[in-house]
């Protein structure tokens, strides 16, 4: 068996945090990844249907995880991750083990992604 070599745009964020943001904080990376998926979704071309690779399946599984009802889907997300992972550090490992199981091609359509 061949081991899994591509990395998708959240992982490789949520892997390197401060690779791509100024202190690799948990708020940081929240926010990076959130306007990386607006800028796509508002980049899209009219008529195409949007998708927004692994940026927007990782905020759809922290708003599925951490959103309480009645309040802004990502009004808990920070405080909920703290509260279950304890740290920032183990947060993000959590992020980026999940952003791990998205489907191979999930940013195909934007050309990202890293192979090691």
């Amino acid at each position: 068996m061949q081991s899994r070599t591509t990395k998708n745009f959240a992982e490789l964020v949520c892997s390197r945090p401060q690779m791509w943001t100024v202190d690799g904080t948990l708020p940081e990376v929240i926010s990076f990844l959130s306007g990386v998926n607006y800028a796509r979704q508002a980049g899209a071309p009219e008529g195409d249907q949007y998708d927004g690779g692994s940026p927007r399946a990782l905020l759809d599984w922290l708003t599925d995880e951490f959103s309480l009802p009645g309040m802004a889907a990502n009004a808990n997300w920070i405080s909920g991750m703290r509260d279950r992972y304890g740290t920032d550090e183990a947060a993000l490992a959590a992020m980026q083990q999940y952003a791990k199981t998205l489907p191979s091609e999930v940013d195909r359509r934007y050309e990202i992604g890293y192979s090691e």
